[in-house]
């Protein structure tokens, strides 16, 4: 049941790849943003309901997004740890990504077919749009607006969540790059994609979206030049995608988070 699982604290994965890089090289960084991570974490009670297994033994996760989503790194990590904490339940977690998208390219995608709903729906979108210095943001609000309506009208008994947009950095050479371990001064965040990550977390505040603090939980400012450093980077030297380790490191991070989240969903009598 959830309670068991849920309440052992320090149990996880026992072998996989989850567990084939340890975390204590990295701290893990804190969110200055969401309580533990996560805002609006009581909305994902769906998915907490499915992992606890009253409600069925399967648990049906759907993501969409960019080349995060597409590599499936990421998902691979959350979904073994998932599975290992409850091995009971039928976890399946489908990502549906592609290279260069942005949230556009949801509006033209129907959530795949199932043979049930699924508990969870996971937007992952933002880094494009970021780097797009002529992005419109009242459009970019309309357009989130418009897909969490559709997706809540498509399948109303779903959790939804935003992966807020990670930090990510572009390499003008221009020699405005604030970073301390940068002595070229080269990289910098391109100005949209806070932008970008600020209408997330708001629209995911008006509407009552569970919202995670991607950026918050990498280290904040300057976090993808650092994760690029070291003999282990977690981030390739383009300041955007994470590497194998990089990836593994963000769905442990995502899945402690959600597990701190369902402990506090127990804790408050399943609501």
């Amino acid at each position: 049941m959830f309670a068991a699982a849920m309440l052992a604290v320090g149990a996880g994965p026992s072998s996989g790849a989850a567990q084939e890089r340890p975390w204590t090289p990295l701290p893990s960084p804190q969110s200055s943003w969401c309580p533990d991570g996560l805002c609006q974490a009581e909305s994902l009670t769906p998915l907490f309901r499915a992992l606890d297994g009253r409600w069925g033994g399967v648990v049906r996760v759907v993501q969409f997004g960019d080349s995060h989503t597409a590599g499936r790194l990421i998902t691979d990590a959350l979904e073994a740890r998932l599975r290992a904490r409850f091995p009971r339940r039928d976890i399946r977690i489908e990502p549906i990504g592609e290279v260069g998208v942005t949230l556009n390219d949801l509006a033209g995608r129907n959530l795949p077919l199932l043979d049930a709903s699924p508990d969870l729906i996971v937007l992952e979108y933002g880094v494009n749009e970021g780097f797009d210095d002529t992005l419109y943001p009242a459009a970019y609000e309309r357009l989130l607006r418009a897909q969490i309506a559709r997706l809540r009208a498509e399948a109303p008994g779903a959790a939804l969540l935003i992966l807020g947009a990670p930090e990510a950095m572009r390499g003008d050479g221009d020699g405005g790059g604030v970073c301390p371990d940068d002595p070229e001064r080269r990289w910098n965040s391109p100005p949209m994609l806070a932008v970008v990550r600020g209408v997330q977390g708001r629209v995911a505040a008006d509407t009552g979206v569970a919202f995670w603090d991607w950026r918050g939980r990498m280290g904040g400012d300057c976090s993808a030049h650092r994760l690029t450093l070291g003999a282990e980077p977690l981030m390739r030297g383009d300041h955007v995608h994470f590497t194998a380790a990089g990836a593994d490191w963000v769905g442990g991070l995502l899945y402690e988070d959600m597990m701190t989240a369902g402990r506090a969903w127990y804790a408050r009598g399943g609501r």
